[in-house]
Protein backbone atom coordinates (compact mmCIF):
# COMPACT_ATOMS: atom_id res chain seq x y z
CA UNK A 1 0.00 0.00 0.00
CA UNK A 2 1.57 3.37 -1.29
CA UNK A 3 1.62 5.76 1.37
CA UNK A 4 -0.15 9.16 0.18
CA UNK A 5 1.96 12.51 -0.63
CA UNK A 6 1.86 15.11 1.55
CA UNK A 7 4.12 18.07 1.77
CA UNK A 8 6.44 16.33 4.12
CA UNK A 9 6.81 13.36 2.16
CA UNK A 10 7.34 14.66 -1.45
CA UNK A 11 10.75 14.81 -3.01
CA UNK A 12 11.71 18.13 -2.59
CA UNK A 13 14.06 17.82 -5.81
CA UNK A 14 13.59 16.68 -9.72
CA UNK A 15 16.72 14.50 -10.38
CA UNK A 16 17.70 15.68 -13.62
CA UNK A 17 21.22 13.89 -14.49
CA UNK A 18 23.81 11.26 -13.05
CA UNK A 19 27.16 9.91 -14.22
CA UNK A 20 28.75 7.70 -13.03
CA UNK A 21 32.30 6.91 -12.60
CA UNK A 22 34.38 3.61 -11.71
CA UNK A 23 37.56 4.84 -10.57
CA UNK A 24 38.87 2.01 -9.44
CA UNK A 25 37.97 -2.33 -9.88
CA UNK A 26 39.85 -5.03 -7.64
CA UNK A 27 38.86 -8.42 -8.52
CA UNK A 28 41.34 -9.02 -5.68
CA UNK A 29 39.33 -7.36 -2.97
CA UNK A 30 35.95 -7.53 -4.78
CA UNK A 31 35.70 -3.48 -4.65
CA UNK A 32 35.13 -0.64 -6.47
CA UNK A 33 35.83 3.04 -5.92
CA UNK A 34 33.96 5.39 -7.55
CA UNK A 35 32.55 8.88 -8.43
CA UNK A 36 28.94 9.69 -8.65
CA UNK A 37 27.62 13.58 -9.89
CA UNK A 38 23.85 13.95 -9.91
CA UNK A 39 22.38 17.10 -10.93
CA UNK A 40 19.46 18.05 -9.06
CA UNK A 41 16.76 20.91 -9.52
CA UNK A 42 15.29 22.27 -6.52
CA UNK A 43 11.01 22.03 -6.47
CA UNK A 44 11.35 24.42 -3.46
CA UNK A 45 14.01 27.02 -2.18
CA UNK A 46 13.68 26.10 0.95
CA UNK A 47 15.73 22.56 0.29
CA UNK A 48 18.03 21.84 3.49
CA UNK A 49 18.67 18.24 3.38
CA UNK A 50 19.14 16.06 0.51
CA UNK A 51 18.08 12.67 1.19
CA UNK A 52 19.82 10.06 -1.29
CA UNK A 53 19.48 5.94 -1.87
CA UNK A 54 22.52 4.11 -0.69
CA UNK A 55 23.53 0.93 0.82
CA UNK A 56 26.76 -0.89 1.32
CA UNK A 57 28.79 1.79 0.42
CA UNK A 58 31.26 3.92 2.30
CA UNK A 59 31.05 7.56 1.33
CA UNK A 60 33.76 9.61 1.82
CA UNK A 61 33.35 12.97 0.81
CA UNK A 62 30.18 15.10 -0.40
CA UNK A 63 30.73 18.89 -2.32
CA UNK A 64 27.88 20.59 -3.70
CA UNK A 65 28.85 22.35 -7.49
CA UNK A 66 32.64 21.70 -6.90
CA UNK A 67 33.18 24.02 -4.21
CA UNK A 68 31.17 23.47 -0.87
CA UNK A 69 31.55 20.15 1.29
CA UNK A 70 28.67 18.90 2.49
CA UNK A 71 28.47 17.26 6.20
CA UNK A 72 26.17 13.84 5.50
CA UNK A 73 24.97 11.36 7.92
CA UNK A 74 24.79 7.74 6.61
CA UNK A 75 22.09 4.90 8.38
CA UNK A 76 20.77 1.83 6.87
CA UNK A 77 17.96 0.80 9.07
CA UNK A 78 17.73 -2.69 7.05
CA UNK A 79 21.06 -3.49 9.48
CA UNK A 80 19.55 -3.97 12.71
CA UNK A 81 16.32 -5.26 11.25
CA UNK A 82 14.40 -7.30 14.23
CA UNK A 83 16.79 -7.26 16.44
CA UNK A 84 14.83 -5.48 19.61
CA UNK A 85 12.40 -8.05 18.64
CA UNK A 86 11.59 -10.88 21.14
CA UNK A 87 9.59 -13.06 18.73
CA UNK A 88 11.70 -14.32 15.47
CA UNK A 89 9.44 -15.43 12.86
CA UNK A 90 8.36 -14.53 8.68
CA UNK A 91 5.01 -12.89 9.57
CA UNK A 92 7.64 -10.30 12.88
CA UNK A 93 10.61 -9.82 9.89
CA UNK A 94 7.99 -9.21 6.62
CA UNK A 95 6.12 -6.26 8.87
CA UNK A 96 9.62 -5.00 9.99
CA UNK A 97 11.27 -5.34 6.66
CA UNK A 98 8.11 -3.36 5.31
CA UNK A 99 8.83 -0.61 8.01
CA UNK A 100 12.46 -0.26 7.11
CA UNK A 101 11.72 -0.30 3.63
CA UNK A 102 9.78 2.94 3.98
CA UNK A 103 12.25 4.99 5.76
CA UNK A 104 14.25 4.60 2.73
CA UNK A 105 11.54 5.25 -0.13
CA UNK A 106 12.54 7.96 -2.21
CA UNK A 107 9.54 8.61 -3.22
CA UNK A 108 8.57 9.47 -0.45
CA UNK A 109 11.57 11.84 0.45
CA UNK A 110 13.04 9.52 2.59
CA UNK A 111 17.04 7.78 1.87
CA UNK A 112 19.90 6.32 3.72
CA UNK A 113 22.26 8.71 2.86
CA UNK A 114 21.12 12.73 4.67
CA UNK A 115 23.34 15.58 3.32
CA UNK A 116 22.76 18.69 4.87
CA UNK A 117 23.16 21.35 2.68
CA UNK A 118 25.92 23.65 4.36
CA UNK A 119 24.87 27.24 5.01
CA UNK A 120 27.37 29.10 3.33
CA UNK A 121 25.83 27.09 0.02
CA UNK A 122 22.33 28.07 0.36
CA UNK A 123 22.50 30.63 -2.20
CA UNK A 124 23.55 28.06 -4.80
CA UNK A 125 19.46 26.88 -3.99
CA UNK A 126 16.68 28.19 -5.94
CA UNK A 127 13.66 26.65 -7.79
CA UNK A 128 14.76 25.83 -11.19
CA UNK A 129 18.42 26.43 -10.94
CA UNK A 130 20.63 23.41 -11.22
CA UNK A 131 22.62 22.33 -8.12
CA UNK A 132 25.69 19.47 -8.44
CA UNK A 133 26.02 16.74 -5.68
CA UNK A 134 29.52 15.25 -6.09
CA UNK A 135 30.15 11.80 -4.02
CA UNK A 136 33.25 10.39 -3.48
CA UNK A 137 32.53 6.84 -2.04
CA UNK A 138 33.83 2.73 -2.67
CA UNK A 139 32.53 -0.88 -1.95
CA UNK A 140 34.06 -3.77 -0.66
CA UNK A 141 32.54 -7.27 -1.35
CA UNK A 142 29.06 -6.39 -2.16
CA UNK A 143 25.87 -8.76 -1.42
CA UNK A 144 24.08 -7.43 -3.74
CA UNK A 145 23.62 -5.38 -7.03
CA UNK A 146 26.68 -5.73 -8.52
CA UNK A 147 28.17 -9.24 -9.15
CA UNK A 148 32.33 -10.14 -8.60
CA UNK A 149 32.88 -13.40 -10.65
CA UNK A 150 36.20 -15.15 -9.92
CA UNK A 151 37.02 -18.49 -11.17
CA UNK A 152 38.96 -20.84 -9.09
CA UNK A 153 42.54 -21.85 -10.89
CA UNK A 154 45.44 -20.85 -11.66
CA UNK A 155 46.55 -17.47 -13.60
CA UNK A 156 46.29 -14.12 -13.58
CA UNK A 157 42.75 -12.55 -12.77
CA UNK A 158 42.52 -11.95 -16.86
CA UNK A 159 43.61 -15.33 -17.87
CA UNK A 160 40.81 -16.65 -15.61
CA UNK A 161 38.35 -14.58 -17.25
CA UNK A 162 37.16 -12.60 -13.32
CA UNK A 163 34.44 -10.03 -14.69
CA UNK A 164 31.99 -8.78 -12.49
CA UNK A 165 28.07 -7.35 -13.37
CA UNK A 166 25.02 -5.37 -12.71
CA UNK A 167 21.82 -7.01 -12.17
CA UNK A 168 18.77 -4.64 -12.25
CA UNK A 169 15.79 -5.52 -10.01
CA UNK A 170 14.20 -2.91 -8.08
CA UNK A 171 16.18 -0.90 -6.06
CA UNK A 172 19.37 -2.93 -6.89
CA UNK A 173 21.19 0.54 -7.65
CA UNK A 174 21.10 1.56 -4.16
CA UNK A 175 23.06 -1.31 -3.20
CA UNK A 176 26.13 -0.47 -5.36
CA UNK A 177 26.42 3.26 -5.77
CA UNK A 178 24.66 6.54 -4.47
CA UNK A 179 21.30 7.79 -6.39
CA UNK A 180 17.92 8.39 -6.22
CA UNK A 181 17.08 4.69 -6.45
CA UNK A 182 13.08 4.96 -8.34
CA UNK A 183 11.56 5.07 -10.99
CA UNK A 184 9.43 8.19 -10.64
Amino acid sequence: MKKEKTADNVRPFKLVHQILSLTGISFERKSIIGFVELTIVPVKETLKIIRLNCRQCRIYRVILNDSYEATFHYFDPFLDICQDNKTKSLEVFSKCHLEMAKKTDPDNNAGELVIVVPEQATHLIGEGRGLRIGIEFSLEDPSGGVHFVIPEGEGTMEERAAHMFTYGHENSSRLWFPCVDSYA
